[in-house]
C-alpha cells in the first residue's frame, strides 16, 4: 500500500479527486485497508471551494506544519497521509492508462460536440462509453455544460465560425499546420501548441490557410519560419479571425479561462523566485538527480522542477517543470539541455565540466581521481545548505 506524502500535497488533482469521492458518498481505503466513507463537514465544503488553489487548500490539510484531522466517519478522524494513494494515481485497480485514457479521449470528443449541441443526457454525448460508464458521464457532466458559455465569452458568437478539432480533423486548414509542423522539424504539436480546437472566422478561413501555407512554403527554420508562423497566428487571433484553444475538464462550478503564452505579457523580472528545498538524490543509475522546489512569492504558487540525467547519453539530460496537478500545471514541460546550457552561458555561467562524464557509454569511466575529488567536494557543499535534503549519503 502506497499512502499519501507531503510531497503529494501540491499536486491538486489528488485533492480534487478526493473531494469528488466524498461528494458522490463513496468510500475511500486508508492505510489500515478498510474502506470509509467519509461525512461532508464544514471543512470539507471549504477544501472544496479551493480544491486547485495549493496555497489555499494547504492551510486547511496542514496548518501551521501540521497535519489536520479534516477526514471524518462517526467517532473517527484521520489527516491526508492516511489515505490510500493507489486508486487515485492509477497504480491500483483500473489504470490511467487503460479506462481512464479512453475517458479522457472521449470527454474531448464530446467537449468539442457540446460546443454545437446541448449534452443532457449520456447518450447525447455520441460516446458509448459514457453510456457503460454513468458516473463518469457524471464527473464530466459539468464540463458539457460549462465549454461553451466560456468559449463565447472569448469569441463572442460561433454562428460564423468553424471548429475544426485538431485531432481528428482532415481539412485543409489541418493539413497546413501538420506542413509547418514536419518543415519546422516539431515532432508533437503540443509542444508548439496546446490547442485542442482552431475557432476560424468562415468568411476569411480560405485566405487564412493560403497565408499559413505560403509562410510554409516560403521559408525554412534558418529564415526564421517558427517565429514567422507563431507571429501570423497570433495577429489572427488578436484580428478575432482564429482562436486556438484548449480545452479541458472542469471540476469546478464555474469555468475559468486562461490566457497564456501571450506575447509581451509576461516577463522574468516581474516575479520574484526563491529556492524551498532540494531533494539530493545522486546514484551511479543516475535516475534522478534531484527535485527543486521553488516559490514564486509574488503569485504565492510553488513550482517543481525535476532534474533527471539518462545513463544512455549525456544529451539526453532533463529538465522538466513538473504538474502541480491542475489541468494546465505541466504546460511548461521539457527543458532540452541545450537550452539550459544556452541560457547558462549568457549569464557566463556553464554545467560543471563532469557531468559531462556522466552519460558515457561505462559510468563514470572518465573519472579520475581529480574528477572524483572536484565533483565529491561539489556535492558536500550543495548539502551543507539548510534547504537541501540529501537523500541518500554518497562517499
Amino acid at each position: 500500500m502506497a499512502l499519501f506524502k507531503k510531497d503529494d500535497l501540491p499536486k491538486s488533482k489528488y485533492i480534487v479527486s478526493i473531494v469528488a469521492k466524498i461528494k458522490k458518498g463513496e468510500k475511500i481505503k486508508l492505510k489500515d485497508g478498510k474502506l470509509y466513507k467519509f461525512e461532508k463537514t464544514k471543512d470539507i465544503i471549504n477544501l472544496e471551494k479551493v480544491q486547485t488553489e495549493y496555497q489555499k487548500y494547504n492551510k486547511i490539510l496542514y496548518p501551521n506544519n501540521k497535519w489536520a484531522p479534516i477526514f471524518k466517519e462517526g467517532k473517527k478522524y484521520f489527516v491526508f497521509t492516511d489515505i490510500d494513494k493507489a486508486p487515485f494515481s492509477g497504480m491500483g485497480g483500473q489504470s490511467r492508462n487503460a479506462l481512464g485514457k479512453k475517458l479522457a479521449d472521449a470527454g474531448e470528443l464530446a467537449t468539442v460536440m457540446s460546443l454545437r449541441k446541448n449534452i443532457k443526457t449520456a447518450k447525447d454525448t455520441g460516446q458509448s462509453i459514457f453510456e457503460r460508464h454513468p458516473d463518469a458521464f457524471s464527473d464530466w457532466y459539468n464540463t458539457f455544460q460549462l465549454t461553451k458559455p466560456a468559449v463565447i465569452d472569448i469569441v463572442k458568437s460561433l454562428n460564423n465560425f468553424d471548429i475544426i478539432h485538431d485531432a481528428t480533423d482532415k481539412s485543409d486548414f489541418s493539413k497546413t499546420i501538420t506542413n509547418f509542423l514536419k518543415k519546422a522539424k516539431i515532432g508533437n504539436s503540443n509542444s508548439w501548441n496546446p490547442a485542442d480546437v482552431y475557432i476560424i472566422n468562415k468568411t476569411k478561413k480560405d485566405n487564412l490557410i493560403k497565408d499559413l501555407q505560403k509562410i510554409v512554403d516560403t521559408y525554412d527554420v534558418s529564415d526564421g519560419l517558427i517565429n514567422m508562423f507563431n507571429n501570423k497566428i497570433y495577429k489572427l487571433y488578436e484580428d478575432k479571425i482564429l482562436f486556438p484553444i484548449s480545452l479541458k475538464q472542469i471540476t469546478a462550478e464555474k469555468a475559468k479561462v486562461e490566457k497564456n503564452n501571450v506575447p509581451g505579457t509576461i516577463k522574468v523580472a516581474d516575479y520574484n523566485i526563491e529556492i524551498a528545498k532540494f531533494n539530493c538524490n545522486l546514484s551511479t543509475e543516475g535516475q534522478e538527480i534531484g527535485l527543486f522546489t521553488f516559490n514564486n512569492t509574488d503569485t504565492k504558487k510553488q513550482i517543481n522542477m525535476q532534474v533527471r540525467g539518462f545513463p544512455h547519453g549525456y544529451g539526453t539530460a532533463q529538465t522538466e517543470i513538473t504538474s502541480d496537478g491542475t489541468p494546465t500545471g505541466g504546460r511548461l514541460g521539457k527543458v532540452s539541455t541545450k537550452v539550459v546550457d544556452s541560457v547558462m552561458s549568457q549569464y557566463k555561467d556553464a554545467r560543471i565540466d563532469s557531468i559531462r562524464y556522466f552519460g558515457t557509454p561505462k559510468l563514470f569511466s572518465a573519472f579520475d581521481d581529480n574528477k572524483i575529488e572536484e565533483t565529491y567536494n561539489m556535492y558536500k557543499t550543495v548539502i551543507a545548505d539548510s534547504k537541501v535534503n540529501n537523500v541518500k549519503k554518497i562517499s
